[in-house]
């Protein structure tokens, strides 16, 4: 019995050596398994990789989900005005409006609206009620509204004109805006006020204040041929009746604006008509001029000069094409508002 054992053992024995025997066949099947069984001792954290990314990015796509639909909420239904929502708004180019095509800036729209209320509470300080203070909020947020959108109707007709506004002209107007009743503060004294009152950088300043209003100025003298032919009529029949505003007054009616403001500081901010009467002489007519807040033509005549102030007469052509195609916009429904403001 002993012996029929010990046989069958070592039947089993060389049946499991020629099982696993190598062969020219089995050679490159069998270092594959050994370099397989080894990776799992050496590099186990591959093992695991794969299911880490797959992991991350689930992450990643659920946290941009999350932050679009608060993002979303906080813009579009909340409206929130904060200073953070405005910076987020400065890297993120969110749409408010959009006028005939054009996006408007959700940013253009709260730095016209944070500046607007800024001054105003602080010449007027807190208003008694609640109520009150929504009024007051509601006002600036329609007029900021109707502002951006006429602004994005400027840069569009701009781009399709070729019409553009220069960093020299934009510094020109910086400059005068420096000038107070008395003398001309510094940039550096002009820009802690910029922050203080409007709560905008320079640079914002620049673009709300001066760019994008020199810019639908340009535009809007660009697109408006009746005003154009208006103004060189007048100008051809002031030259004619020794600068007789009241000639004008009276042939035109409502079709233009005349009027005397009384004296004023010389460094008055009133579009450029103070600085034209300046360079004038006693009862001398100036040639037509766009105003720099780009509501239309101008002739100015001078009436008295002393010390620090000037009086002066004025005749506006005004610019009437722009708001009338902005009227046909709103009209056909091609400007829609993505937030609902009062």
């Amino acid at each position: 019995m002993a012996k029929i054992l010990s046989k069958k053992k070592k039947e089993n024995v060389e049946g499991a050596l020629v099982t696993s025997k190598v062969t020219n066949n089995t050679i490159e099947k069998k270092r594959q398994e050994v370099l397989e069984k080894g990776k799992k001792f050496k590099y186990p954290v591959q093992y695991s990789k794969h299911k880490l990314v797959i992991n991350t990015i689930i992450i990643i796509i659920v946290v941009a989900i999350i932050t679009s639909i608060a993002g979303w909420f906080q813009f579009y239904k909340a409206q929130s005005t904060s200073t953070f929502s405005y910076r987020v708004s400065l890297f993120l180019p969110l749409p408010v409006a959009d006028v005939d095509g054009e996006k408007a800036l959700y940013s253009d729209y709260l730095a016209q609206y944070r500046s607007n209320i800024s001054v105003t509470e602080r010449q007027e300080g807190s208003l008694n009620n609640e109520e009150d203070e929504t009024r007051r909020s509601n006002y600036y947020k329609r007029q900021s509204m109707d502002n951006t959108v006429a602004n994005t109707y400027a840069i569009k007709l701009a781009r399709e004109n070729n019409i553009s506004v220069t960093d020299d002209e934009i510094e020109e107007v910086f400059n005068e805006h420096r000038k107070t009743s008395n003398a001309e503060v510094s940039e550096s004294v002009f820009n802690k006020i910029i922050e203080d009152n409007y709560k905008l950088s320079p640079k914002e300043y620049r673009r709300m204040f001066i760019e994008l209003p020199l810019l639908k100025q340009k535009v809007s003298a660009k697109i408006d041929t009746d005003a154009e032919k208006t103004k060189n009529n007048i100008a051809k029949k002031l030259s004619n009746n020794d600068g007789n505003f009241e000639e004008i007054s009276q042939e035109y009616g409502q079709d233009v604006e005349v009027s005397s403001p009384g004296f004023v500081k010389s460094t008055n901010i009133d579009g450029g008509r103070t600085k034209v009467a300046l360079s004038l002489e006693k009862n001398e007519v100036s040639k037509p001029f766009i105003s720099k807040s780009g509501d239309g033509y101008y002739i100015v005549k001078l009436l008295d000069k002393k010390d620090d102030e000037v009086s002066y007469s004025y005749i506006k052509i005004p610019f009437k094409e722009f708001d009338h195609r902005l009227t046909e916009l709103r009209e056909a429904n091609k400007i829609s508002e993505y937030i609902t403001v009062e």
